[in-house]
């Protein structure tokens, strides 16, 4: 079934978000720092990863495809934004990064589509389109055989291969067809669904181990059903092999976040499960050291029935000889992007992609504000001359001004199709939000209300608040959205944003803005009064390209104004 068809059925599905939000200092926290201890990156010279595995670092590291130590930016040449048959026009958004890789002469950020080079000379980004004949098939579409007994990932440490994997042992998979493995030594006796550890070490041995069942899943109030495991990522910390073990998540299935340490003197084998990170999704990993302490970075996310990704602690960093465990979000630090997906070490340097950005962090002083280095993503579009059309929103027919400048920025793409006997494949409208600093005024008609259940608090992350603007963050100067931010509810009528008007086209809202940075003018149960600086255009009209810039912030950081609208909403729920 094709995505865009997929965002027929109807209802939607609203993910509650944490909506009030930290003020980011000059200093985000310096306690405990000790600037005077020389970082040390963990042994990446002694690993070497297979394709799934997390990318480290050689010595020896060869020069990018593309050569960046002198480069000139305007050499290289990028094609527009478009999405195939099968997309939905908002897929050419998904800037989600594959992988992070270190050359000796840049960083390259790759994405579905393209290819981000950090250029050092000129300090500055040029994109490059990947040669994309196909587009992979959706890995939320699972093969009953490759759950059952998947395929070993491998890490080459100091020239020896260790094979390593996790498993779902569950009789639905047998009943099923599925062929299931032959149970080891360490799992023949556990009957009920189980998730285990598989660890093939140089020598021929095996280590089999048990990381959780459904009771336990259960028991923690975490799901009721195991999610299929997966190893996300391993790194090396010499003398140790950590694996980042993660699950899908979704109509109830979950799993642990687990983090496992093999230790290559003793051969020993042993787990962690931060409870600070359950409920939550590990999307990287890598490993540094200093003062002899090691230090798990972690990038974390969450999803849920047709939402593939949504936000959850961000960056996280776990020290597991103490058990200390930091977070670093987009709302208590510079960090752009609220789920890192890939990650990766430049000696002091760690590097940060999500899916809105990236950074570059010194990050052995993390918690101060100038270590960090940020660069967002700004797709930009060329106007013509005699300028386009803008309306206040998605289905607006009367445009409200014209658009002249030379260029602008494009936030969004939205269509909407037709109803019944009318329904096609082909949309009926086609519409880009864009950046539109004059703003337009509106009064939503929708309210907000604290959240009073204990469920629904854990799951935002803390107090949560039910108002139209929550899935934005408050960034200091405005409320913000980042592309990584926008549930696609993709069974559930697609994306949802700011909407002041019932009115409806088939299978989309009348959006005023999806992505649109606004300002809050007063809030109440019955209504939400707010100044959004978006508008809507033409898609023939444009071409996007995609671009990197700085991350530009405010000169004055104001306390988010939700903190004290919301002081007199009422409670809803037990």
């Amino acid at each position: 079934m094709q995505t865009r068809r997929l965002l027929a059925a109807i209802g939607l599905i609203l993910a509650l978000s944490a909506c009030t939000a930290a003020t980011l200092e000059t200093d985000i926290d310096t306690s405990g720092q000790k600037d005077d201890v020389a970082p040390t990156v963990v042994e990446p010279e002694a690993a070497k990863s297979s394709a799934k595995s997390t990318k480290q670092v050689s010595k020896e590291l060869p020069d990018s495809p593309v050569g960046m130590r002198n480069c000139a930016l305007t050499q290289y040449v990028s094609k527009p934004l478009t999405w195939t048959e099968n997309e939905a026009i908002f897929d050419q958004f998904n800037f989600r990064p594959n992988a992070v890789t270190v050359f000796a002469d840049t960083v390259a950020v790759e994405t579905t589509d393209y290819t981000f080079y950090y250029c050092p000379g000129d300090k500055a980004w040029v994109t490059l389109s990947n040669d994309v004949k196909s587009k992979s098939p959706d890995d939320r579409w699972y093969d009953l055989g490759d759950i059952a007994n998947p395929a070993y990932q491998s890490i080459e440490v100091n020239g020896e291969v260790y094979e390593y994997r996790t498993r779902l042992k569950a009789d639905w998979l047998a009943e099923r067809g599925a062929a299931v493995e032959a149970p080891s030594d360490g799992d023949a006796q556990n009957e009920e669904d189980t998730v285990y550890f598989d660890l093939k070490l140089p020598n021929g041995d095996e280590i089999n181990r048990e990381l959780y069942t459904v009771s336990d899943l259960q028991a923690a109030k975490l799901g009721a059903s195991l999610g299929v495991p997966d190893i996300s990522s391993a790194a090396i910390a010499a003398p140790e092999i950590w694996f980042a073990a993660t699950a899908s998540q979704g109509e109830g299935d979950n799993g642990f976040a687990s983090l496992l340490k093999y230790d290559l003197e003793t051969e020993t084998l042993s787990v962690k499960q931060p409870k600070e990170i359950q409920g939550d999704q590990l999307t990287d990993m890598v490993a540094t050291e200093q003062d002899g302490k090691v230090t798990l970075w972690l990038g974390t996310q969450r999803m849920s029935e047709g939402v593939p990704f949504f936000p959850a602690k961000g960056l996280v960093a776990y020290q597991p000889a103490s058990d200390e465990l930091k977070t670093y979000t987009i709302t208590n630090s510079p960090m752009v992007g609220a789920i890192p997906h890939a990650l990766a070490l430049e000696n002091d340097l760690l590097w940060v992609a999500t899916g809105d950005g990236t950074c570059r962090v010194k990050w052995q002083r993390i918690d101060t504000a100038k270590s960090w280095k940020c660069w967002r993503l700004a797709p930009q579009a060329q106007l013509p001359k005699e300028g386009v059309n803008i309306y206040d929103s998605f289905l607006a027919t009367e445009p409200k001004a014209k658009l002249t400048k030379p260029e602008v920025e494009v936030l969004w793409a939205a269509e909407s199709y037709g109803r019944g006997a009318d329904e096609s494949e082909t949309p009926e409208m086609t519409r880009y939000e864009v950046v539109y600093e004059p703003g337009f005024e509106t009064t939503l008609s929708q309210g907000g209300y604290r959240v009073a259940d204990a469920a629904a608090k854990r799951a935002a992350m803390g107090e949560a608040i039910f108002w139209p603007g929550r899935q934005w963050h408050w960034a200091g100067d405005r409320f913000r959205r980042g592309m990584d931010e926008v549930g696609l509810n993709l069974v559930g009528g697609g994306p949802y944003g700011l909407v002041s008007s019932s009115a409806s086209s088939g299978l989309r809202f009348d959006h005023n803005a999806i992505r649109g940075a606004f300002d809050l003018l007063a809030l109440t149960p019955q209504e939400t009064k707010v100044r959004y600086y978006s508008g809507w255009v033409d898609t023939e009209d444009l071409e996007v390209y995609p671009r990197l810039e700085p991350v530009k912030r405010p000169k004055k950081m104001n306390p988010n104004p939700l903190t004290e609208m919301a002081s007199d909403l009422p409670n809803s729920g037990p």
